[in-house]
């Protein structure tokens, strides 16, 4: 046993320790070089351009199918969460006149909203892209 186990420590912990002790030296001057860094950097490049390659492929192999890719599903997700906003505002505006009480100024005849939406303000976000049709087979003569 080692000096710096205490008695009764599990064998595999005396042999990690061991390992640890010859191992992380190595280790500690492998990191501080350059080359290291640079290794670093074109690995993470490279996981990326795969990742991407193989999010492209999948993608369009679920469009050769006719099924929506997860880049279909997100854009989805993005467009229901900006009608689920749209629609808690417009709640909110609602219920904000409701309670607003009517003044004499005001005939009672006349109200605030518009026939249609040529008032209508915008979110304040840009509109949510419609889904992209994906590959499409041509009409059949």
């Amino acid at each position: 046993m080692t000096a710096q186990t205490p008695p009764g420590t599990p064998l595999w912990r005396q042999a990690f320790d061991a390992a640890e002790k010859r191992v992380t030296p190595h280790a500690e001057e492998l990191v501080r070089t350059p080359y290291f860094a640079t290794g670093v950097g074109l690995l993470r490049r490279a996981q990326n351009i795969a990742k991407d390659t193989a999010r492209g492929v999948s993608a369009r192999a679920w469009h050769l199918v006719n099924l929506p890719a997860g880049t279909d599903l997100a854009r989805l997700r993005a467009q229901l969460g900006a009608l689920d906003r749209e629609v808690r505002r417009l709640t909110v505006q609602l219920e904000n006149e409701r309670r607003r009480p009517l003044t004499s100024d005001v005939p009672t005849t006349a109200t605030s909203e518009e026939p249609d939406a040529h008032g209508a303000q915008p979110t304040g976000s840009p509109r949510p892209r419609p889904a992209r049709r994906g590959a499409q087979r041509p009409p059949r003569s």
